[in-house]
Formats: structure tokens, sequence, C-alpha cells
């Protein structure tokens, strides 16, 4: 048992005011901050939390050690990061948060030569999926298309881009189905809808117009939609970043002059006086990199 993990606990548990909660963002179990709570108690002679099968209470102790130690631990990592930058190069662990498509095509292919480039530096890969959003605040980076009032007033954002849709399918569906000439051709061609948007059976696009489609395949997963379009499925709505080598020498622009409204992708990490320096540098080494491919 030490201070610093102890303190650590029992802030998140006050935080998300559930130890299960907290036990999972922390990654470990309900029991090991039961022990961690009443290692503090101890060490303190005092009773920090009342505890009821309903909610969680902070006793007067209690609000004040979390108030203190709050600041204290975000002083502690302050100083550390604030030593930690001294170097003249990244090293630790470095946890990012990101979706599986956008981690399996574009940062996962980066991370050899980033690596390379900085062999002190770990990183652990967390591919996460809306709703089961992990706490953001125990990442060092996280990747989004999220606006940032959806998260915590704890977390600043960096910009990294803007992204899109547009329009691809298959020349050999092409051939057999005919080339749309207008959006409103879309209607009658078999068009690949993704469970990821609002209407799956609406395109909508930058110039105001909508279309309802019809489909015989709908899926969550815009890597099988895109595979599926490559396979002369069918029409794929989809972002050109999510296209490796690979899907660009099988696909062609469908109605090149039409692509949806852009969105922005973020990325965003705690709040802290000094932004550790492994974040840093996986961020401007990212950015450059992916400046291209958000084109």
């Amino acid at each position: 048992m030490d201070w610093y993990k102890c303190s650590q606990s029992f802030i998140q548990i006050v935080d998300d005011q559930s130890f299960t909660k907290a036990a999972s963002h922390l990654f470990t179990s309900s029991s090991a901050l039961s022990k961690h709570i009443n290692w503090l108690e101890d060490q303190l002679g005092v009773q920090l939390l009342q505890r009821t099968t309903r909610r969680l209470d902070l006793t007067v102790e209690g609000e004040y050690f979390y108030e203190q130690a709050k600041s204290l631990l975000n002083d502690w990592k302050d100083l550390t990061e604030t030593v930690r930058n001294q170097s003249d190069a990244p090293r630790g662990v470095l946890t990012i948060g990101i979706s599986v498509l956008f981690s399996s095509l574009y940062i996962v292919p980066l991370l050899p030569k980033l690596l390379e480039q900085y062999p002190e530096l770990t990183i652990n890969v967390k591919t996460l999926t809306y709703p089961l959003l992990y706490h953001v605040e125990n990442l060092d980076l996280y990747f989004s298309h999220k606006s940032p009032d959806f998260f915590s007033v704890n977390m600043d954002h960096h910009v990294i881009g803007q992204a899109h849709l547009k329009l691809f399918a298959s020349p050999i569906y092409l051939q057999q189905k005919g080339v749309p000439k207008t959006l409103s051709d879309l209607s009658e061609h078999n068009c690949l809808m993704s469970m990821g948007s609002d209407a799956p059976q609406v395109w909508a696009f930058d110039n105001g117009e909508t279309v309802t489609i019809q489909g015989n395949l709908i899926s969550d997963n815009n890597t099988t939609l895109i595979k599926a379009a490559v396979a002369g499925l069918g029409i794929v709505f989809a972002s050109p970043m999510a296209f490796n080598d690979e899907v660009k020498g099988a696909l062609v622009p469908v109605l090149p002059e039409h692509q949806s409204q852009t969105w922005t992708i973020y990325a965003y990490y705690p709040k802290l006086r000094t932004l550790p320096f492994k974040t840093q540098s996986f961020l401007d080494y990212v950015e450059d990199k992916l400046r291209d491919a958000l084109q």
C-alpha cells in the first residue's frame, strides 16, 4: 500500500460515486479498492466514506481529504511531467484510446517508425467503441469525432483535421448496374448502409440534399461495408481516410462532386498544467502523418 495509489483510488471512487465504476476505470477490482480505502482510514484514524446500498457520502474529514488529495496529486503529476520533459526523448507508457477502424488503418501503421524513432516509448492502444466509452481521463490521448462539449471539463483537446464521406463502388458493380448520374439515381441502386448513422436509410450531402436509399446489407462496421463494396455488392458512403492502398485500387468514385458535410477529428487529453512530453511527441507525429490522409 502507498499514499499515492490509495488516494488515487479514493478520488476515483468519489468522482464515480461507485466502487464498481471506479474499479473499471482504474483497471482493478472493487475488492482491491475497498482495501485501499480501509488502509487510508486506518492510517488517518478517521472515516472517509459513509457507504449504503444506494450511495456513497463523504464525511467531513473525507470531504477535506478529497479536496486536498486531489490538489496534491495534480501537483505531483505536474512535477513528474515537468522533470520528464527535461529529457531529449519521450519515454514511458503512452495509453491511447481510439476506434477500431481509425486504429487499424491509421494509427497502428504509424507505430513501427514512431517506436523506432523513440525506442524508450511504449504505446498501449485501447480500441474503443460507443457507448462502451472508457473513462477518458485515465487515457493519455483519446481520438474522437465527438465535440468537446461531449467530454468532461477536465479534458483539453486539439484538432487533428477534418473528414468527410464520399460515394464509392467497384468497377464491376457499375458495369452491371450502371453509373448514377444524379443523387436521386442512388435510390435505384443497392446502397450499403451503416448503423453508425442515426438514419441508415438516408444519406445527407453538403449541398443540403438528402436521398432515401435501399440495400441488402446493413452493418455497424464500416470495414465490412467497404469490403462488400470491393466485392461488387453495391455503393458505399465512406470516408476516403478509411481506405488502405488495396481498397483505393479496387474502388472508384461515384458522383465525385458530392460529399457529406465535414466533421472534425479531435485528440483529447487530461487537462494538466504541463502536457507530458510523450503525449506532445506522439500528437505532433500523428498530426503530421495524418495531414494528407484527412484532406
